[in-house]
């Protein structure tokens, strides 16, 4: 049964077990407060061992498994990585996002806001996306599948030296398992195939809809030039958590001077509980019934 603080979500591909079985719908929890707090102080972005092990804390339930691990999470496609962290800063953060962007225009430059509306991302799902894709290239019919976490998490892992070009084609022969007669790819098959049949295949892989669009334009309200913004929902979990980082200290403060409770006691308990007890916590105070929003 769904919980007060929980959501359901339907992944588009989901967990592929070793039997072919497919595990789609997620029930998420918010994160503790200590999770909160270890991300709120994260330099720099979420490294993949740190992405895997928040985007499994957060799952109560994944189809069959309720044990959810970081390899779970890790073996889940980038799409569907993307849907279940955005689901979840709609849980914590609310369920639009607010982006401020400055203008691209050197005459101009102002900054401008755009609102994302998580929901509208999500959509509804569908029908489990195939297992495998396939797409016709003039080096032969190819068949591949999305990338994983696994897969970002291995190319990440390479040496950094070396062309671009070159570490790309090391994340498509992990994903394409065939070209014509040709599988499995090594990076030197990929780049030795026809560009066109390079284009196809990407093409195809863009145009399944494994992922949620996550790139948004709209114009400069003073000078109409175009702002655009590629939203990495793991970055923007981390900025999020990164700006609250001084509310949570607050919300600690403010639990344990007037309850007592340990800091260990308050950042065990998920955002909602804690919220729920400021917001009684306010009213009191204030000689108000015990209803209300603590802010």
């Amino acid at each position: 049964m769904q919980g007060e603080f929980q959501r359901e979500i339907v992944l588009a591909r989901g967990l592929i077990d070793e039997t072919g079985a497919r595990h789609r719908r997620a029930l998420l929890r918010p994160l503790t407060g200590w999770q909160e707090a270890a991300l709120g102080t994260a330099a720099g972005g979420v490294d993949g061992v740190t992405a895997d092990g928040m985007l499994a804390s957060c799952l109560e339930r994944l189809g069959g498994y309720r044990d959810v691990t970081p390899e779970h999470a890790e073996a889940l496609s980038l799409g569907d990585r993307a849907r279940i962290a955005l689901a979840l800063s709609a849980m914590m953060f609310g369920e639009r996002v607010y982006l401020t962007l400055p203008c691209p225009n050197p005459a101009c430059g102002e900054l401008a806001d755009m609102a994302v509306s998580i929901d509208e991302i999500l959509g509804t799902a569908g029908e489990a996306e195939p297992e495998w894709l396939e797409a016709g290239t003039p080096d032969g019919r190819a068949r591949f599948r999305p990338p994983t976490g696994a897969d970002k998490h291995a190319v990440a892992g390479r040496e950094p030296a070396g062309p671009a070009h070159q570490r790309d084609a090391a994340l498509w022969c992990r994903i394409v398992a065939r070209v014509g007669e040709r599988g499995p790819l090594t990076p030197e098959d990929w780049l030795a195939l026809a560009p066109a049949s390079r284009q196809a295949i990407a093409l195809a892989l863009a145009r399944s809809g494994t992922a949620p669009e996550l790139f948004f334009a709209s114009r400069c309200p003073s000078c109409s030039a175009w702002l655009e913004v590629d939203l990495d929902p793991l970055d923007l979990l981390t900025r999020q958590f990164r700006l609250g980082a001084d509310r949570l200290l607050a919300e600690v403060h403010s639990l344990a001077f007037h309850y007592g409770w340990s800091e260990d006691q308050i950042l065990s308990l998920p955002r909602g509980r804690r919220w729920r007890y400021l917001e009684l916590l306010q009213s009191q105070l204030e000689g108000r019934p015990l209803l209300g929003t603590w802010s």
